[in-house]
């Protein structure tokens, strides 16, 4: 082989390794549709390395939210954000990082993202993941807005 040719295979692959260590473009998010009639669902998906699945749910003022995160793998964890943008909860600094229940302070479309934070995000590799998401009226829980 020409070393000319060596040069053209060196930098190929520099420039196809380069490529596969970009981050991946973020997800897009979905949004959750629950009704009347039907107040609970479950979504799932795959995240891949360092990406965020988000997931968008409008809920009412007074609303109780229940979430459980099924996975797996370990590091698979969700923080869920009010319409503002504001975190109000992250499973990671939680002694159960698998479920979550809240009261919506304000009505709006809330974010559920999920994530993984372990050494197989730096890997790149999927963790498949399960969310159950409950909400209830505020007259149901016994609770008041």
């Amino acid at each position: 082989m020409t070393k000319k040719a060596k040069i053209v295979l060196l930098a190929g692959s520099l420039l196809l390794g380069g490529a596969a260590l970009q981050p991946h473009a973020p997800a897009q998010a979905r949004t959750v549709h629950l009704t009347a009639y039907n107040t609970s669902t479950v979504v799932s998906g795959t995240v891949e390395g360092a990406e965020i699945m988000p997931f968008h749910l409008a809920l009412r003022e007074g609303q109780r939210l229940d979430v459980l995160c099924h996975s797996r793998k370990k590091g698979v964890f969700f923080v869920v954000k009010d319409p503002s943008g504001t975190v109000i909860y992250k499973s990671a600094e939680s002694p159960q990082p698998d479920r979550w229940t809240g009261q919506a302070a304000f009505p709006g479309k809330y974010t559920l993202a999920v994530y993984q934070q372990h050494p197989a995000t730096r890997k790149g590799q999927p963790a498949f993941f399960r969310l159950h998401l409950t909400v209830a009226e505020a007259s149901d829980t016994g609770l008041t807005p």
